[in-house]
């Protein structure tokens, strides 16, 4: 299998946990919806929201394929903003930071200091992921990279 298609198995199992840690508690799937401002929301809602989790996994996605794959990052796009205002009206660009804790502080942040909640989701975002299934290991695919473009429409 190729090295990107295997990146991209890896990466959506990870998006998987970071929705399974989200839907087990109902008070941290409330705490991370947001609604969409102006020229974010799709023009067909009156009302539309961003969940934490969709910009999660986006960031994840995007961050792991870069990292993987040099260069890549130039065609790798996403729905949502990753930018969060919080109750204090602080306005943070989420991202995922080189360790758990880094990572745990900035969702605090968005997060208006709920430590648990930020703590659960870093925590996820930094586990590896491995994936392997023998049928797909044993299949050759080469996409090369330079035509490559990755559309992330999360949750």
């Amino acid at each position: 299998m190729s090295d990107i298609l295997r990146e991209l198995l890896c990466v959506s199992e990870k998006a998987a946990n970071i929705a399974r840690a989200c839907r087990q508690q109902e008070a941290l799937f409330q705490l991370l919806i947001e609604e969409k401002k102006e020229g974010e929301k799709n023009k067909k809602f009156a009302v539309d929201f961003k969940t934490l989790a969709d910009v999660l996994v986006q960031e994840v996605i995007k961050q792991n394929m870069e990292n993987k794959f040099p260069g890549l990052e130039k065609n790798i796009f996403g729905e949502e903003s990753n930018e969060f205002t919080n109750d204090w009206g602080e306005k943070i660009t989420l991202r995922l930071c080189s360790t758990e804790e880094e990572t745990a502080e900035l969702l605090s942040k968005v997060l208006n200091g709920n430590k648990v909640a930020s703590e659960a989701l870093a925590r996820v975002v930094h586990q590896d992921v491995a994936f392997t299934d023998p049928t797909l290991d044993s299949t050759e695919i080469n996409v090369p990279q330079d035509i490559l473009g990755i559309w992330v429409d999360p949750i």
